[in-house]
């Protein structure tokens, strides 16, 4: 093999600023997770869309605030220009009903979801982080509470107590966070013997500041996309609870016993059942879509 001439080549001069320059800015975790989020167009097009439901709850029944009134006169109508969704039996504007459904329906299953999200970060995080026959009881107790199904106890607390919105967020919250508990516990469990868990417990921190300052803020991904993911189950709950007229009561609205209304009237009048379906459906998708972009967007194993 021939030699190769040492005048074809040239060395490269050492160019020191050059070599350290940064050409990608470092992102943490969370500006990660967003880059990666925007990146899915689905679950973007969803959040905007939950948004938009959102600023819809809020404003639409300020708007739009006649939706108990009766007008017996107009009864039945079908969509038009006056009346965008018709009217109901009770000639009350079926648009007006469904926008303040909207606010109920968000408001339940929002406060629901944080409230079983507080408490089963709390009650997990004590169980993961301590262990030992601590962990053993309340896993025992979680247990025990699953093994009578939820729907069981729901219909049990709305039969004894008074049918209404605080008591249909009550029953559900009593019934609903063991899930959030079992997730927090897990990942505490992985990661509560890391290095620098040990350096504050030699540094003398307590447990409440250890759990709250090191521990749940490192499990805050899967917290947030369970949380997310929870908003949706439970809209969809309350309207169960509702169509069976153990929730929300009329002459008040929700989804669900808009939905309830609407089935004795399908065949002759199907708008009454349509638009608060189409509501309940779209947003509860959105949620969903929403929730897994997020889980995507939160999971380290698919980062790049």
């Amino acid at each position: 093999m021939s030699s190769i001439p040492k005048g074809k080549f040239s060395p490269i001069p050492k160019d020191i600023a050059s070599a350290q320059k940064i050409h990608r800015p470092s992102l943490s975790y969370w500006q990660d997770a967003w880059r990666r989020l925007k990146l899915n167009k689905t679950a973007m097009f969803s959040m905007y869309f939950v948004v938009f439901m959102a600023i819809v709850a809020i404003f639409g029944p300020m708007i739009w605030p006649d939706y108990r009134t009766n007008y017996l006169k107009d009864t039945f109508l079908t969509p038009s220009l006056q009346h965008w969704f018709g009217t109901d039996e009770l000639g009350r504007d079926l648009f007006a009903r469904v926008i303040r459904g909207t606010r109920i329906s968000l408001f339940i299953g929002i406060t629901v979801s944080l409230i079983t999200t507080a408490f089963g970060v709390v009650y997990g995080g004590i169980s993961g982080y301590f262990g030992g026959w601590i962990d053993d009881a309340l896993m025992r107790f979680i247990d025990i509470i699953s093994t009578v199904p939820d729907m069981i106890i729901l219909i049990l607390l709305l039969v004894v107590i008074e049918p209404g919105v605080p008591t249909l967020i009550l029953a559900m919250s009593l019934t609903s966070w063991t899930g959030i508990a079992r997730i927090v516990r897990g990942q505490l469990l992985q990661i509560k013997e890391q290095d620098y868990v040990l350096v504050a417990r030699t540094q003398g921190a307590s447990a409440s500041r250890i759990i709250s300052r090191h521990l749940i803020p490192n499990a805050l991904g899967p917290i947030i996309v369970r949380l997310t993911m929870a908003v949706p189950m439970f809209i969809f709950e309350e309207a169960f609870l509702s169509f069976i007229n153990l929730g929300v009561q009329i002459p008040e609205a929700s989804w669900g016993n808009l939905g309830q209304s609407g089935v004795q009237q399908f065949v002759q009048h199907p708008h009454l059942l349509i638009f608060p379906a189409l509501f309940l459906c779209i947003t509860t998708l959105a949620l969903n879509l929403f929730g897994d972009g997020l889980r995507d967007a939160l999971d380290p194993k698919m980062r790049k």
